[in-house]
């Protein structure tokens, strides 16, 4: 059984995991194209920005629909955050409960939660860039809602009794999942193919048409034609040496504060996988070489599909498919690991967690704190300037929220999505 002890270290982290991503919220200000999508609502009307966007700029039909939503009805930042969150928690917490229940596990509610969190914990740390993914509201709505559709989605594939409202949830997940996130699709798709192959249940094939025809509804824009025409091509070397520089980047170019994290964050589940009553083998030197394999073909595979229609490296954000695989292959590892006969005291690893989560805390807090009131006086200088060019100070470091900085072109898109976002006549650029 679990030790009140290690109950107490591991529910303490979690918690102070949740006022590190509560405080990041409450700090965390609009930037980049979240202006741009207040500024044209302003002018537009909804129907007519969705269009725009669908016609003109890409195919993500439903990550648009929601983003324009939340923008024209939410008014704050903190708020939105706070949403998706809360989206990302339940979906851990249904996945969860779905893989307990195969591998006949039995964990009181009170502990599922924080396992969840630790499950969600583990996720952040295996995003590259999670200032882009988690807290640039623009960004989120495509790459974490796509996410917890995914968590949503495999739920119920892997649950046995399905109801109507189950069918419901798994038809809206794989729809929004194929109108968001091209990769994460792509992969699921083969994902759940592969599922169906195995075990021939319809819910897998549903799961998977609704995904295709989604992804085939963003594929069609005109839009997604359209980037794809002004992106650069590549040769087939260049492609190639752009998919490696790009896998090596996004593995090891952040290592120690990405996935370092992250694998110390996994060894609790060693601990889930001590309570469970279905027995599986485990040999660990096949282990690791299984999931060393399987992640570095994740990630070449994501690479891949971003960079042959961007024609160019693919942006940290466009990696989350990547990311939940790690995810999903360090959580498994550990769990399977506590499944066997291997033994070991995993409280000295609770304690770095609580003092190395308290310390990320704090700094972060500090960061994020200096760069709002930065941002906030700003703001207040461009609102009351009258000058003809409002000149800006640089903006400090960010830390983990998206930073809004502008550049020192007045023409640029950051410089005129702020200016518009604002309202403003006059132009705005960054000091030299």
């Amino acid at each position: 059984m679990i030790k009140i002890k290690s109950t107490y270290l591991l529910t303490t982290s979690v918690i102070l995991f949740t006022l590190f991503l509560v405080v990041t919220a409450w700090f965390n200000r609009f930037s980049a194209d979240d202006f741009y999508f207040i500024g044209e609502l302003k002018t537009k009307s909804f129907s007519e920005l969705y269009q725009q966007l669908y016609y003109k700029w890409h195919g993500r039909w439903t990550s648009n629909f929601v983003q324009l939503l939340s923008f024209r009805f939410i008014k704050s930042l903190f708020v939105l955050n706070l949403i998706s969150f809360a989206i990302l928690f339940l979906s851990f917490w249904s996945f969860l409960k779905t893989i307990l229940v195969q591998f006949k596990t039995e964990l009181s509610k009170s502990m599922q939660l924080i396992f969840s969190g630790v499950f969600m914990m583990i996720f952040f740390f295996c995003c590259v860039e999670p200032s882009s993914t988690w807290f640039w509201h623009t960004s989120s709505v495509v790459y974490l809602w796509s996410i917890a559709a995914l968590l949503f989605a495999f739920s119920i594939f892997f649950k046995e009794n399905i109801s109507i409202l189950n069918y419901l949830l798994l038809a809206i997940s794989c729809i929004y999942l194929g109108g968001s996130n091209e990769p994460l699709a792509i992969i699921t798709i083969i994902s759940s193919g592969f599922l169906f192959y195995k075990k021939k249940e319809k819910k897998f094939i549903l799961g998977t048409m609704l995904i295709f025809l989604s992804l085939s509804i963003d594929f069609m824009s005109s839009g997604t034609q359209h980037r794809d025409e002004i992106t650069p091509g590549l040769s087939f070397i260049n492609l190639i040496l752009y998919t490696g520089y790009g896998s090596t980047k996004f593995l090891f170019f952040d290592f120690y504060k990405t996935f370092l994290p992250a694998i110390f964050l996994s060894v609790p589940f060693y601990w889930l996988g001590k309570q469970t009553n279905n027995t599986q083998s485990f040999q660990l030197k096949k282990e690791v070489i299984y999931s060393v394999l399987l992640i570095f073909s994740v990630v070449i595979i994501n690479q891949f599909l971003v960079i042959y229609p961007l024609g160019g490296l693919a942006p940290n954000r466009a990696t989350t498919a990547s990311s939940i695989i790690i995810c999903f292959t360090l959580v498994r590892f550990f769990f399977l690991l506590g499944n066997s006969s291997f033994q070991m005291n995993i409280t000295p690893f609770l304690y770095l967690h609580l003092k190395g989560i308290f310390i990320f805390v704090l700094i972060t807090f500090f960061y994020h704190y200096q760069y709002s009131k930065a941002y906030d006086e700003r703001m207040k200088q461009i609102v009351n300037s009258n000058e003809e060019i409002i000149k800006v100070k640089p903006l400090p470091y960010s830390g983990y929220i998206y930073s809004a900085e502008i550049t020192t072109d007045t023409s640029h898109f950051l410089n005129q999505h702020l200016k518009n976002g604002l309202g403003l006549k006059q132009e705005i650029v960054l000091e030299d």
